[in-house]
């Protein structure tokens, strides 16, 4: 494993761990979507998680790379704009829950 790459999954785990309420409330969330379901995190953030507040704003896409990492969702190729005006309309991954 590259340095890079440990550095990030270090990072992730710190995000993770920060708020360790948040981060099992936002995977259950990811978990409790129906199989088949295709969205963003954006999507789920906004539309789905009714949850603690996140400690950090890379605390949803921290628990989300985990769930992908885990198989619980999937990475698919097409790509769809962010909709918050923080994402200046960023494209972004679409995810199906496997």
């Amino acid at each position: 494993m590259s340095n890079a790459v440990a550095a990030g999954l270090a990072g992730m785990a710190r995000v993770i761990n920060s708020n360790p309420v948040f981060a099992v409330q936002f995977r259950q969330c990811i978990e409790n979507l129906p199989h088949g379901w295709v969205g963003t995190c954006e999507e789920v953030r906004l539309q789905y998680y009714t949850g603690v507040k996140p400690s950090s704003n890379n605390a949803c896409s921290a628990v989300w790379g985990k769930a992908k990492k885990d198989g619980i969702i999937v990475e698919l190729p097409h790509q769809v704009h962010m909709t918050t005006s923080k994402s200046h309309g960023r494209k972004t991954h679409l995810y199906r829950r496997v």
